[in-house]
């Protein structure tokens, strides 16, 4: 009798607290002590076929704040653009803490940009933003590199070509040509003959590694993944050592040369985000923050982060171009209009004078937005976000895959339409694939470039056509992020 009086009082200390806690958040399902919502969001995530129509679905159900309680910890999604500026841009400062998964802080290990918060952070984030600036990233500098990269890729296609036709499978264009951008950036060097096999072969891996990185992955404690699922968390650890290694090998051989004394960084010939690094080594001597750890990391996250976001939006791009050959032929017609019928390249000074493309863009990154789930921020201190009450150690975040199908903001959000935003200038503002506040993608800038220089300059150059199915389904629509269906494509010289 006297156990079952304690068991009923902790019930109902539990159930109160959870009512108490429930009180002081923005609306969402009903949710349990301990577990949550956890029952709740697996069942609909059966029901719906994805994490995507998920969050969509709460959105509908609870308005544009919603909160899901994912155990004992409430996660609170902003699903509307509007609130979502208001939160991190207009109070940016607040939300600069990122919630990380074990797996990734035991991966990064306090380094890099990816998975740190605090002091560390803020300086790596502050030196790439401006070592980026200093080489020219979004300027005439980083045009010249994007478009030797696309023009070395694109001699490479017509070598291939038989009776002015290449078949070729789109991942293996894109991840190399702008593989060969980011890494020229980072560490001077790009994909050639004698190493791009082996790129691609890392690449293919880190596919695979994507397509298995799932929700649960970004939640649960370390130790779980170790004893219970010891396989999946060594093969991850594994191929992050093997892709560490891979990038970074030019920066670790020019460190070890520095240290020797045989190699001098000039202040006055910064070629590339290692040379800027080592650098701060050669001047002050290495530290917290620059050291040959640091390093490889911040290479790692910068690599990755630039070239998963770029190459996912361009298979998913020409999927959806595949797909509707109208916008093509329109988008075309006002490139060759602007580059005097293709007797120049497209250059990032033509922008102003390409709105349907710079709307076909924005219709594709829409579409594609690469995550199924945003990364969430912490929340230190008691606020009101959109009118609801949002309580201190809750993890919020603009939850991009509703956000970009909210059906109040982008009509009809199903259907791949550029002329949207011909018809209201002003929405292409609320597409931000990059994300938003201090937290938003650091390689943004770089990203816009390439989007705009590669897509521009191919649809004058070729035509396109399938090579076997089409489809803009997610390959594995419970990932993390998006994967999109590989597309195998023909390039026809025009």
């Amino acid at each position: 009798m006297f156990f079952a009086l304690i068991i009923s009082a902790l019930l109902t200390w539990l159930v109160v607290r959870q009512y108490r806690k429930v009180s002081r958040l923005p609306p969402g399902p009903f949710s349990l002590p301990l577990i949550g919502n956890l029952p709740q969001i697996v069942y609909y995530l059966w029901t719906t076929g994805s994490v995507s129509s998920t969050f969509d679905l709460f959105r509908k159900r609870y308005g544009n704040i919603f909160t899901l309680w994912v155990g004992p910890i409430p996660h609170v999604s902003i699903a509307d653009y509007e609130t979502s500026h208001e939160v991190f841009v207009k109070n940016a400062s607040k939300y600069a803490d990122k919630f990380h998964a074990p797996l990734f802080a035991e991966i990064k290990n306090e380094n890099g940009v990816l998975a740190t918060n605090g002091d560390h952070w803020q300086e790596m984030r502050r030196f790439a933003l401006q070592t980026f600036r200093n080489m020219g990233v979004g300027k005439d500098q980083m045009e010249v590199k994007i478009m030797e990269e696309l023009d070395a890729r694109c001699a490479d296609i017509d070598k291939q070509a038989i009776n002015g036709v290449t078949t070729t499978h789109a991942s293996d264009f894109f991840d190399l040509t702008v593989g060969s951008i980011i890494n020229s950036i980072l560490v001077g060097k790009r994909f050639e003959e004698h190493n791009k096999q082996e790129f691609l072969k890392i690449k293919r891996a880190l596919d695979s590694a994507f397509e298995l990185f799932s929700p649960f992955d970004l939640t649960v404690p370390i130790w779980v993944l170790k004893y219970f699922f010891n396989r999946r968390y060594t093969n991850m650890i594994n191929l992050n050592e093997e892709t560490t290694s891979f990038v970074a090998k030019e920066a670790c051989e020019r460190y070890a040369e520095l240290k020797k004394g045989n190699y001098r960084v000039d202040k006055e010939k910064i070629n590339d985000f290692t040379d800027a690094f080592l650098l701060k080594i050669q001047e002050g001597g290495e530290n917290r923050d620059f050291n040959i750890e640091t390093l490889k990391t911040m290479i790692i996250d910068l690599w990755i982060t630039g070239q998963e976001t770029t190459t996912t939006t361009l298979i998913s791009g020409f999927n959806q171009l595949l797909l509707h050959p109208q916008v093509t032929d329109k988008a075309r017609k006002e490139i060759l209009e602007v580059t005097d019928n293709g007797s120049r390249p497209l250059c990032l000074a033509d922008k102003l004078s390409t709105p349907y493309l710079n709307a076909m863009i924005g219709e594709i990154q829409r579409h594609a937005s690469i995550l199924n789930m945003n990364f969430w921020r912490i929340n230190h201190e008691p606020t009101y976000m959109g009118g609801y009450p949002v309580d201190s150690g809750a993890f919020v975040t603009a939850q991009l895959s509703a956000l970009h199908i909210n059906e109040t903001v982008f009509e009809n959000p199903k259907k791949f339409d550029p002329e949207r935003f011909i018809r209201d200038e002003k929405l292409l503002q609320k597409v931000i694939p990059f994300g938003v506040g201090k937290r938003s993608c650091l390689g943004e800038a770089l990203a816009r470039s390439e989007l705009y220089l590669i897509f521009g300059n191919l649809l004058f150059r070729y035509n396109f056509k399938p090579h076997g199915k089409l489809s803009t389904e997610e390959v594995l629509p419970y990932s993390f992020a998006k994967r999109p269906f590989k597309l195998e494509m023909q390039f026809i010289k025009i």
